[in-house]
């Protein structure tokens, strides 16, 4: 029995049953980005901290699923409602949802076990909660003959879901700071708790006492799904998640770690749920198959491309793929759901298929592969999905007549295309002059070339498409300040204008390839914080500025702000160098009124803070002046131009110091000019309040 001619099929929602599953799964989603926004900055602001998150959120899924599934089939409908009006009960009792800042990472390394243990402390009996309720309340529904359709309860979980992702960035987080955030959600629940509420006294009333524990007396008799059909609920929902989350990692690490890159691909996601599960007349192999074919090609491009395919139209080519592979995920998913009594046991494989995904892409990719090849796993996943549902049904219905399916050879052979680029990748990873590595915080790739000027040879080091540092190989050369570090940058000036000044003391938070070592003298002290221990790793194996420096190297693993709040007591910096934004993952928590201040207390009183702001897709000028009126201090911007002979890239550096004799000296004052604050001065940004969108080029 098809699910659409059973019983559910004659209800109209109920207002209350639509207010649960709605509000349930609003709220569901809402917590994912307000959770992850206010630890983002504790974990240093990559994108691979809401990856884990996902994974989290995928496998408290899995929970609140298996939680429904064995409440309808172990207990009868009256003990159902008491049990989970007793859990909302509990569960407000941990509320208002605020993470715990003990959680913060006290060092270097993988921070995934800690992320999950800040979020499970903090969200993790009302998310379950959340979870449930969808299944749960379309299993009361099924004994309610007056009650809404299911899967038609399910669509609108999903636009819920959806709703809460695309209004988050521009709706909650522009206007409300991360503490109101954590209230108006907690106060929402509670409006969740008494719509759930509603739902039991309607279930009491529609199940009398000796009803049997199975939700789905009502229904006709209906066999139980076999295996294969259970293993499609779980292949294609995993495929959709790693294909969800490997898109995720591709867009994010290139363009600023914000809400709206996290939630635009999840909402394609959601939105596929929702149109696949809504109707049957919105899926068709006729249409999908062709345009499958097509995208998986484009995909598979894109990928061999990285980087080089840009912004501009990765990030559209990216979305649209992920829209049509989910699509045919989803599709032919809800093509394959079983009659109602059997929902819950649907549900539970499909959250068992995402949590599988999420467990690929966050915790097994990183131990397999050396770059973000997890796309390649899960194009090449879809597309022999695809291949055995055009084998196990090769007739393709044109019009009234049936053939041979013609788009079955295609599909083989984008398969094949995929997996060859796929290969070719590896085997890359393999020539002479090159190594890439990949960490919780990204990749890096060092590549030797031929030197711009065509003398010697010229070392690289890119973090995605961002360079990150170069180094001359020759010995003449190899201590030659590049990229933004040049003489001529602002950084290069101020370090020439106080060469004549005794030892100094300079912290520097980011290292690359440690070129600023190069600027060291002898009774220098020079401190890098870095947060990545696989750049510590790269910069002393791969590049000699370290070694070469005639300064004392100090290295400090961790974030920076943390160790900088450590170390109050310690001797103060006569320059602190602030360089962690050039790859467009901003950690903000390094440009918030609380941390500048943090910056003044560890600099002496003439001290100079050094802010690197060469950043493509974001415009970080008129936030830095705010704050430097905001902690009482004058500023200078200085750019430079690029110089490829030479090895020196675009640099745009703003320097804040009380010293205004030292701003005032003529090399720097005719190299630079106040920073622009804009036409209206942008809201400040402080540890409780911070929004990218205001600053996006």
């Amino acid at each position: 029995m098809h699910p659409k001619d059973g019983p559910e099929a004659r209800g109209r929602a109920v207002p209350v049953h639509a207010c649960a599953v709605f509000l349930g799964a609003f709220l569901l989603f809402q917590v994912q980005p307000i959770v992850a926004k206010a630890i983002l900055p504790w974990f240093g602001g990559a994108s691979s901290v809401w990856t884990t998150c996902i994974l989290f959120f995928q496998s408290l899924l899995l929970l609140g699923y298996g939680y429904a599934h064995a409440s309808t089939r172990t207990l009868r409908p009256r003990a159902q409602g008491g049990l989970h009006l007793a859990l909302l009960a509990a569960a407000l009792c941990t509320l208002p949802i605020v993470p715990d800042p003990r959680g913060q990472p006290s060092g270097s390394g993988s921070p995934i076990l800690a992320i999950l243990m800040v979020l499970g402390r903090c969200v993790s009996i009302p998310y379950v909660l959340l979870c449930a309720t969808s299944p749960l309340i379309q299993a009361w529904a099924i004994l309610d003959r007056g009650g809404p359709s299911p899967y038609r309860l399910y669509a609108l979980s999903n636009a819920g879901s959806m709703l809460a992702l695309l209004t988050y960035p521009v709706a909650v987080e522009p206007w409300l700071s991360t503490r109101q955030q954590e209230l108006v959600w907690s106060a929402a629940f509670g409006a969740f708790a008494l719509a759930c509420a509603g739902c039991v006294p309607r279930l009491w009333r529609a199940a009398p006492p000796s009803a049997p524990a199975t939700t789905a007396v009502q229904d006709p008799p209906a066999p139980a799904a076999g295996w294969p059909r259970r293993l499609l609920w779980l292949a294609l929902p995993a495929c959709a998640a790693t294909l969800l989350l490997a898109v995720t990692n591709h867009m994010c690490q290139e363009v600023a770690v914000v809400p709206f890159l996290w939630v635009l691909p999840l909402s394609l996601y959601l939105l596929s749920f929702i149109v696949c599960f809504e109707s049957d007349r919105w899926y068709a192999r006729s249409w999908s198959l062709p345009v499958l074919v097509l995208t998986l090609m484009v995909l598979a491009s894109a990928c061999a491309m990285g980087a080089r395919v840009g912004i501009l139209y990765g990030v559209p080519v990216y979305s649209a793929g992920l829209l049509v592979c989910c699509m045919f995920c989803h599709g032919e998913l809800a093509a394959l759901r079983p009659a109602p009594r059997h929902l819950t046991s649907f549900y539970l494989m499909i959250a068992l298929g995402g949590a599988l995904g999420g467990v690929f892409v966050t915790l097994l990719a990183p131990l397999l592969f050396r770059g973000f090849d997890e796309l390649y796993v899960g194009l090449i996943s879809c597309g022999a999905l695809a291949v055995g549902f055009c084998l196990s049904d090769p007739a393709y219905r044109m019009g009234r007549h049936r053939a041979w399916n013609p788009f079955l050879p295609a599909l083989i052979a984008v398969v094949l295309l995929t997996g060859v680029l796929f290969a070719g990748r590896l085997l890359q990873r393999t020539q002479p002059g090159l190594v890439e590595l990949r960490s919780f915080y990204g990749t890096v790739r060092i590549l030797d070339a031929p030197a711009p000027d065509g003398v010697g040879t010229i070392r690289l080091l890119t973090h995605g498409s961002t360079r990150h540092g170069q180094q001359f190989l020759d010995p003449g050369r190899r201590q030659v300040p590049t990229t933004y570090y040049s003489r001529a940058s602002g950084i290069g000036l101020l370090l020439e204008e106080l060469s004549g000044a005794p030892p100094r003391r300079m912290g520097i938070v980011g290292l690359g390839a440690g070129i600023l070592a190069a600027y060291g003298r002898p009774g220098d002290t020079i401190r890098f914080y870095e947060l990545d221990p696989l750049v510590i790793g790269v910069a002393r194996r791969h590049f000699t500025f370290l070694e070469d420096s005639r300064a004392t190297i100090e290295m400090v693993p961790g974030d920076a702000r943390v160790s900088l709040e450590r170390e109050e007591k310690q001797a103060p910096f006569d320059i602190l160098v602030v360089d962690a934004f050039s790859s467009d993952a901003i950690p903000v928590h390094l440009l918030t009124r609380e941390a500048f201040e943090l910056y003044f207390r560890r600099l002496t009183p003439d001290g100079v803070l050094a802010l690197h702001l060469t950043v493509r897709h974001l415009d970080l000028g008129p936030q830095v002046a705010a704050l430097a009126r905001a902690v009482g201090r004058p500023s200078w911007e200085i750019r430079t131009p690029s110089d490829d002979a030479r090895g020196i890239m675009d640099a745009r550096w703003i320097l804040l110091t009380s010293n205004r004799a030292l701003l005032e000296r003529p090399r720097l004052r005719d190299a630079g000019s106040p920073p622009g604050g804009g036409s209206s001065p942008p809201r400040l940004w402080t540890d409780d309040f911070s929004n990218l969108f205001q600053v996006l080029k």
